[in-house]
């Protein structure tokens, strides 16, 4: 009797087997299986002096406007410089896949009196303009900035 059942989870097995090794295999590419090419973008595009203009939470009185110093540093890697009235933050981040997408943290330095840390997204949208927005921790809504040279 053991010698059947032996036999009849062997027969399954092998049903079983061949149903397996026919599922598609996952596409190459991306998650939808589209083909990646060659970054779009560059990320000496963020670099140098931009004009930037943003929306901060009410009683602001923004819209704000300041600068945005992007550089290069050692390794590669993109470090920017947001003044604004009276003080300024850094940031950090890395670029996307495409190399027109920069994000990161932001944080202003301890010595200010309300210091604000946070996350940020800028894209280039040409050679002359930025979008994107930053969200102070703490907050439930991003907000927008745009910068332009």
């Amino acid at each position: 009797m053991r010698m059947g059942r032996a036999a009849l989870l062997t027969a399954v097995m092998l049903m079983i087997a061949p149903a397996h090794a026919q599922l598609p295999r996952a596409p190459s590419g991306g998650p939808t299986g589209a083909f990646l090419g060659p970054p779009s973008g560059n990320p000496a595009d963020f670099l140098g002096t931009w004009n930037l203009h943003w929306v901060g939470p009410m009683g602001s009185n923004c819209p704000c406007a300041g600068t945005l110093t992007i550089t290069m540093n050692s390794v590669g890697a993109l470090e920017g410089e947001w003044k604004m009235s009276g003080s300024s933050a850094s940031l950090r981040g890395s670029t996307g896949y495409d190399q027109n997408v920069w994000s990161g943290r932001f944080a202003q330095p301890d010595d200010v009196d309300f210091p604000i840390n946070g996350h940020f997204r800028l894209e280039t949208r040409d050679a002359r303009t930025l979008t994107g927005s930053y969200q102070p921790d703490g907050t439930a809504l991003p907000f927008s900035w745009t910068a332009t040279r």
